[in-house]
């Protein structure tokens, strides 16, 4: 299926999407710290066995923001080029695939209609040559479809990962503001905190484990790059053996 005909429908939830990771990640920061400061406000009634529970199932939890803002990182970095990837996927419909396949119809239409009242080696000839100006245009337009799509399918994988990126970390600020809303008297914070530490595991598993479904989809694009390079060199049926001089430029 031929992707949407805006970009903006894929370029708006992908920078929705990092908006939301920034600032939750900024926001889960600030719980985490105010979570660390309650249990210091309570350390002298906690005692020492208390403590080292609490401290072990913090250093989950950091381990698990840790690992999020990581990734996190990593998207930031590539950001900007997948949306250039995204705006070029629909560069090649818009301003390839559509143009050209436009001309498909006029290279065997004749300008002048007497034309299709020759006969003999002229009209002969002719044909000849519409045939192969139609086989061409139709040749381009194929391959425009190609590369928009492999294009496409390398942008939508990005976005279902920042999409789930920044799932994760929204359910990551929801779970630390719980936390720190029920850690409020000796008696809770242990059980807040493991709770904490239990809960946050199991979102950072399941949004890792998804992000990694998506990146295997990313790859398995990547790796129809061979498959690109066909569609790019066979210049067999392009006029003059080459891409128009539009799409060179």
């Amino acid at each position: 299926m031929a992707p949407p005909r805006s970009d903006i429908e894929y370029t708006e939830p992908f920078r929705k999407a990092f908006e939301e990771i920034r600032t939750g990640l900024d926001r889960a920061v600030e719980e985490f710290n105010k979570i660390v400061e309650q249990v210091k406000d309570w350390a002298w009634l906690l005692g020492g066995a208390a403590l080292w529970w609490i401290k072990s199932n913090l250093d989950a939890v950091r381990d698990g923001l840790q690992k999020i803002m990581d990734r996190a990182r990593y998207a930031f970095d590539h950001e900007i080029p997948v949306l250039s990837l995204i705006t070029t996927s629909f560069t090649w419909v818009d301003q390839v695939k559509g143009p050209v396949s436009e001309l498909s119809f006029t290279t065997t239409e004749p300008r002048d209609q007497n034309l299709g009242k020759w006969t003999g080696d002229t009209a002969a000839s002719y044909r000849d040559k519409a045939a192969k100006q139609k086989a061409a245009v139709d040749e381009t337009v194929a391959k425009a479809e190609f590369i928009s799509q492999w294009l496409f399918k390398i942008a939508q994988a990005n976005v279902d990962y920042a999409v789930e990126l920044a799932k994760v970390v929204t359910g990551l600020v929801g779970k630390l503001i719980q936390a720190g809303a029920t850690a409020t008297t000796v008696i809770d914070i242990p059980w807040a905190i493991d709770t904490l530490a239990e809960s946050v595991g199991d979102l950072i598993e399941d949004g890792l484990n998804n992000m990694l479904t998506v990146g295997e989809r990313f790859v398995a694009a990547l790796g129809n790059v061979r498959d690109l390079a066909t569609q790019v060199g066979d210049h067999s049926k392009l006029p003059g053996g080459r891409w128009p001089e539009a799409v060179r430029g």
